[in-house]
């Protein structure tokens, strides 16, 4: 069973891992225990209004992201990195991104735990 959502998908996993499960865990895993560092990183960025490092921490983030399908935060990433000046736009990216990040998480490792025990 392929687990669906609105906020993202594993559609591109699924096709790019001929439906391999170890391979779909492995990469669930891996951006579950960066989305707490990705959350963080982009709160403290925020508070210092720091547009350079934040461009920084959106390339490090961007191919997870792209390959989860995660809704609407590509086009975040897009905005935020071609701004030039911190302004109300970008902070209210920020906190967007920051709430999708703190949202698809338990769903992601409610999936991860069903993954676990089912035969895709």
């Amino acid at each position: 069973m392929r687990p669906e959502h609105q906020l993202y998908t594993y559609t591109y996993l699924y096709k790019i891992s001929n439906t391999s499960t170890a391979f779909i865990q492995k990469m669930i895993i891996l951006f579950i225990s960066s989305l707490d560092e990705y959350i963080i990183e982009l709160a403290t960025l925020q508070e210092q209004k720091n547009l350079p490092e934040l461009k920084k921490v959106l390339h490090k983030m961007k191919p997870s992201v792209i390959n989860l399908e995660v809704k609407g935060a590509a086009d975040i990433l897009k905005s935020l990195n071609s701004a030039t000046s911190w302004n109300n736009d970008t902070n209210r990216r920020v906190t967007q991104l920051r709430e999708i990040f703190a949202a698809i998480k338990p769903m992601m490792e409610k999936d991860l735990a069903h993954l676990g025990t089912e035969e895709i």
